[in-house]
């Protein structure tokens, strides 16, 4: 599956088929491709995870910390995931996304877990906590979803 036909979803997302989403998005050459699952067991508390940080993960700050370009993927996934809930009214896609840069992400594993603040028009406010292999959180990001895109 390519995320590029991500429309695909919709009718899923409506149904709130959610276990068939997630494995359609754990299928994807995207999520593949950067070693990434998610986890909608909780829709508006979606969760998208490294298992084990790689190469191509790390080289933040010049040392084997989680680099800010894996850190913004994440944030941008677990957003992102927010918006199936609201499928319904259209697809949605990333408008704004901030991300705060705590600490120094070192370990073996990466999670984002995305919670839901508000929704005020077409727009849904999200948080994302970036959380290393300790329960620590590392990183937050703040950001919004433009929804009602129609195709």
């Amino acid at each position: 599956m390519d995320l590029a036909n991500l429309h695909k979803f919709r009718d899923l997302a409506v149904q709130g088929k959610w276990k068939e989403i997630e494995a359609m998005f754990n299928k994807s050459v995207q999520l593949k491709h950067q070693h990434v699952v998610i986890d909608l067991s909780e829709p508006l508390q979606p969760v998208a995870k490294i298992l084990e940080l790689q190469d191509i993960h790390t080289g933040g700050i010049g040392t084997s910390a989680a680099n800010g370009g894996t850190i913004g993927m994440l944030a941008d996934v677990a957003l992102g995931l927010l918006g199936l809930s609201y499928y319904k009214d259209g697809l949605t896609a990333t408008a704004q996304l901030t991300i705060h840069f705590l600490k120094p992400i070192h370990g073996k594993s990466l999670t984002a877990v995305a919670g839901l603040q508000q929704v005020v028009g077409n727009r849904i406010f999200g948080m994302v906590n970036i959380i290393n292999d300790k329960n620590e959180i590392c990183a937050v990001a703040y950001g919004a979803l433009a929804k009602g895109i129609s195709m």
